[in-house]
């Protein structure tokens, strides 16, 4: 650990072991300043050659806000009798690798062992605000930008003295009086303000909850960031990307039994499958009430027949084969492919669940599943799916030439209909429901795309007296239908995909009518594409196997067109 000496400003110092082992020092928490037109901060680089550099580039670095933030730091720290100071730009050597894994890892503890931690805003003047002024900072949501960045979360709560300066270095308050402020702007509970972070420390979730809203230039300083908060370490990969917040829960996983890692998106926001590890923390919006429950307790809420055993409960770690774990799961009464697992979690006082559904080896989260599950749960063991293989998107190409030619149109589309005569699921829109009518006589086809599986699925409607039905309202039933059996849809798909086949036919009837649906789509040869015929016709109600697949050859299907 490099420190400043306040008395010789810019000469830097080693330290290391004696500023750990109890020497007093100050400690900087601030925004680094963007470089759009030149280097605004100073680095160690900088330091290093600062003394045999020319008087026209010292003369440079003087002028940078940078240098001016180190200096105002210094004089602080002479004010408050202390000999040592530690700024995060100039201390580290960011060119060295493993001196910048070491720092990041260390961090946290940097700043808990400070003897006080000065935070220096640059956008406010006089006092903090108590609520959003998006007009004084439109570009941070309403708060000062030192609140919407990864790195201060820590720097906030790591340590116990925390004295906030405005632009002009005017005292606005510590962390013990501006407590009720700051907790309304963080969501950090005042007891963690007051008395740090501490034990029982709060749940993973909790602690990820506070890192919802904030940002780093670098998306894998998003995890590396957290590293402190939550008690772990792990190496530095920097181009991994998004790879580095798994590879932190991952950690967590490995180093507690805490379920709340699992319970991000408590609300079941919008409709998904995924992994049951969130892809940043943002997904952990809304768990800042989520408390761990010890297991002991757990055993005692599920009010099991027969006590379960405590030990296979507790423990649960990462494997090749996905996270191995003993959980309660009951399955919904109107999509038995689902299950609700109930987690060692509280939030509002009641056990936090989330849902999950197979497919192939392992559970996935399900998001968005609507219904009752059945009263009992049964603990199982079961591998959760760690990894989120599946990240693009899915088109379906659409042939629907005969339904114009019945007098058929498409009456309404949900969330999003056709377009250049195609469809096309993402991830966070992975099921659509086309409307189909003709007087009073309609049916709906959903399209959907789960665990990297496209599913077509009909919806036989009945015939309606009159004419002139909310349809929207028909879509929108229909959807949540459709999703609560997604799981099981995809698993027909694949199944009907494991043939040998060039294409598939489904044939379903429309209710009170003579009308039949038939659906054929290919043999998903091409990746992420599948071409799909619906087609309308007169059907006498004589036919067999419907609704289920069938695989056609070419001739076959020209017949069932009628070609």
């Amino acid at each position: 650990m490099r420190v400043i000496d306040v008395y010789a400003l810019l000469e830097v110092d080693f330290h290391g072991s004696a500023i750990l082992a109890g020497s007093p020092y100050a400690i900087l928490s601030h925004c680094w300043d963007v470089p759009e037109n030149g280097e605004k901060e100073v680095h160690f680089r900088d330091i290093k050659k600062f003394t045999t550099m020319k008087p026209s580039k010292r003369d440079e670095i003087r002028s940078r806000d940078g240098y001016r933030k180190i200096l105002d730091t210094c004089r602080r720290a002479k004010v408050d009798g202390l000999r040592w100071a530690w700024v995060d730009t100039c201390c580290i050597n960011r060119e060295s690798s493993s001196e910048l894994s070491e720092a990041i890892n260390s961090m946290f503890r940097w700043y808990a062992n400070s003897r006080i931690c000065y935070v220096y805003f640059q956008d406010v003047e006089g006092t903090l605000p108590t609520e959003r002024e998006e007009a004084n900072f439109p570009e941070s949501g309403g708060w000062p930008k030192w609140f919407t960045r990864g790195w201060t979360l820590q720097e906030l709560v790591a340590p116990r003295t925390v004295h906030f300066f405005d632009r002009d270095w005017k005292f606005i308050g510590d962390k013990q009086d501006l407590a009720d402020t700051l907790k309304a702007i963080t969501r950090i509970p005042r007891s963690v303000l007051k008395h740090g972070i501490g034990s029982p420390r709060p749940s993973a979730a909790q602690i990820l909850s506070w890192a919802a809203d904030r940002r780093t230039t670098r998306v894998e300083d998003v995890a590396y960031s957290l590293l402190g908060l939550l008690d772990v370490n792990m190496p530095m990969l920097y181009g991994e990307g998004k790879k580095a917040f798994q590879r932190l829960q991952e950690e967590i996983i490995r180093r507690s039994n805490d379920h709340s890692i699992f319970a991000w998106d408590p609300d079941g926001k919008g409709i998904r499958t995924t992994s049951v590890l969130a892809d940043d923390p943002s997904y952990f919006r809304g768990c800042h009430n989520i408390k761990k429950v010890e297991f002991d307790e757990f055993i005692k809420e599920l009010k099991e027949e027969e006590e379960p055993n405590q030990a296979r409960l507790q423990m649960f770690s990462v494997t090749n084969g996905g996270i191995q774990i003993w959980l309660p799961l009951t399955p919904y009464h109107d999509c038995p492919s689902i299950f609700r697992a109930t987690l060692a979690c509280h939030r509002y006082g009641t056990l936090v669940t989330i849902d999950l559904a197979p497919w192939k080896t392992k559970h996935y989260r399900y998001c968005g599943v609507s219904g009752t599950p059945k009263s009992h749960p049964v603990i199982q063991q079961l591998f959760l799916a760690h990894h989120d293989d599946v990240h693009d998107d899915f088109k379906f190409e659409l042939d629907c030439r005969t339904i114009a030619y019945h007098d058929f149109s498409c009456c309404f589309a949900f969330p999003f209909g056709v377009t250049n005569g195609s469809v096309t699921l993402t991830r966070s829109n992975p099921l659509t429901v086309l409307m189909y009518h003709k007087d009073c006589t309609y049916f709906a086809v959903t399209l959907g795309w789960c665990f990297g599986q496209e599913w077509v699925h009909v919806k036989p409607g009945t015939y309606m007296k009159e004419n002139g039905h909310d349809w929207e309202d028909y879509a929108k039933e229909i959807y949540h239908q459709a999703w609560n059996m997604g799981s099981k849809h995809a698993h027909l798909m694949a199944e009907a995909n494991s043939g040998h086949s060039l294409f598939y036919l489904k044939h379903a009837h429309v209710l009170q009518s003579s009308w039949a649906v038939k659906i054929i789509c290919g043999a998903w040869k091409k990746p992420r594409k599948s071409m799909v015929t619906i087609d309308i016709g007169q059907c006498t109600g004589l036919c067999c196997n419907s609704l289920e697949w069938r695989g056609l050859k070419l001739q076959m299907i020209m017949i069932c067109l009628g070609l």
